[in-house]
């Protein structure tokens, strides 16, 4: 069978939002319904024309540390340089 890479992202989201591999019936559709909730919440976002915030804490610390070498340079080009180089690689 083949999948797709939304199909199996999907797949990996309803794992980690249930965390067991046989969850009780009660369990199961409560997971469930506030899956939809969120999901519904996600499109109403979308619909009003709001963007839907899908970095990870990772990136975001990422673009704050870029920013702030952006934003205050070094005298030195070289320097300049070397510092964004680290950051990237980190």
């Amino acid at each position: 069978m083949r999948t797709n890479n939304a199909a199996e992202a999907y797949h990996r989201r309803i794992g980690s939002v249930f965390q067991c591999s046989h969850p009780t019936l009660w369990s199961f559709l409560e997971k469930l319904i506030e899956e939809e909730n969120a999901t519904h919440m996600d499109i109403l976002h979308i619909n009003a024309g709001q963007a839907l915030k899908l970095e990870s804490k990772r990136n975001e610390r990422f673009e704050k540390r870029l920013l702030s070498i952006i934003s205050n340079p070094h005298a030195d080009v070289l320097k300049q340089l070397d510092s964004i180089a680290r950051n990237i690689s980190l």
